[in-house]
């Protein structure tokens, strides 16, 4: 499973969207409910889910959903 589609599966939960709805290149400034409370709210879901931690710099600058996937940093020794 890539980071993209838990990214899509995060934000659908938390923001009660049709996961089929979002892809990679979404936009974040179009998803419904996308604001900053709910943007800490899925970077803090998604660190739980992935057992990554997130790049909060990275994160915050993104504006697609495959931008969000970006900023979740891979274990140590993957390329």
């Amino acid at each position: 499973m890539s980071f993209e589609t838990v990214v899509i599966g995060v934000i659908a939960e938390l923001l009660d969207l049709d996961e089929a709805k979002l892809t990679p290149e979404t936009a974040l400034c179009e998803v419904a409910g996308w604001d900053s409370v709910n943007a800490l709210r899925v970077l803090v879901f998604l660190e739980r889910e992935t057992g990554q931690p997130v790049d909060y710099q990275l994160f915050m600058a993104a504006e697609t959903v495959a931008g969000v996937a970006g900023a979740i940093k891979l274990p140590e020794g993957t390329a």
